[in-house]
């Protein structure tokens, strides 16, 4: 289940580039025109592997980039300089215990840095991102909640929270609750700008897909595009319909060629959805 501790989607956690990459890019040309007529019963897919040539992706790094400065910690104006530093130290070292499921862990080094500096937004929904990876979704929505609250009036910081109760409705099938939430998030002011929305939608559109509104998920669908440099939205989109068909050989053939033109730190971000849905077994 991704979802966001902090600055990112999913359990990528702390100060990651989950939800937007930069733009690839243009691909270099081919001597095949590809066709662009949308596949139907009994023809190719548009994009066949073999015909797709990966984009030029600049690298994004490490998984963990460089920490914000201290000026960067919206909602702690009251630290001083040192607990900030403190905070921004011992949040980076739960997102790497929680990376390698070192939860009991996570939340004595959470214990200690409340202790430290005083209950924040920050510390909770950490807090509800370990309880999520423990399976514990009762306590995650306690402390998600938490971190709403304290997150009032920081419209940027509130985001995440939301997203992660959404989050929760959506990998417990509460597919009304998910969809609701998520489709308020597409007008939410604290969105980030850049990623979001393909995301969230693809979210809307497994909800559709799970509750057999058809209509509702191909007329999503029609507003994904397939040349979009910097989401896989599309690909991932025609991977579940497929999967809703049972046909897997034809889903993976849309996530494999996904995998070949976008960065897998993308990727994954979508893939994790699929294994919440029992359509693949683990992360590509």
């Amino acid at each position: 289940m991704k979802i966001l501790p902090l600055l990112c989607s999913g359990v990528t956690f702390l100060f990651c580039h989950a939800l937007h990459a930069q733009k690839p890019a243009p691909a270099p040309a081919t001597d095949k025109a590809l066709d662009l007529k949308d596949p139907v019963d009994g023809e190719e897919p548009k994009v066949k592997l073999d015909e797709v040539k990966k984009a030029n992706v600049p690298d994004l790094g490490p998984a963990v980039p460089e920490a914000p400065k201290t000026r960067d910690l919206p909602g702690l104006d009251k630290l001083t300089e040192e607990q900030k530093k403190t905070m921004i130290a011992g949040m980076g070292e739960v997102s790497n215990y929680l990376r390698g499921v070192r939860l009991l862990e996570s939340l004595e080094k959470l214990n200690e840095l409340e202790a430290a500096t005083a209950p924040n937004h920050y510390i909770e929904n950490l807090r509800g991102a370990v309880y999520t990876k423990m399976k514990d979704y009762k306590r995650a929505r306690v402390h998600f909640g938490k971190s709403l609250e304290l997150a009032k009036g920081i419209s940027a910081e509130a985001f995440h929270p939301q997203f992660n109760l959404a989050e929760l409705d959506f990998v417990e099938k509460q597919w009304d609750a998910a969809r609701a939430a998520f489709q308020k998030l597409l007008t939410d002011p604290g969105k980030p700008t850049n990623g979001s929305d393909s995301l969230i939608k693809f979210k809307i559109l497994i909800c559709d897909i799970q509750q057999k509104k058809e209509a509702d998920a191909d007329l999503l669908l029609s507003t994904f595009d397939q040349y979009d440099p910097d989401s896989p939205v599309y690909y991932y989109a025609r991977a579940v319909k497929e999967f809703a068909k049972d046909d897997k050989e034809e889903a993976n053939t849309w996530l494999e060629s996904a995998k070949r033109i976008y960065p897998k730190e993308i990727n994954e971000v979508y893939n994790d959805s699929l294994v919440e849905m029992g359509w693949l077994e683990t992360l590509q």
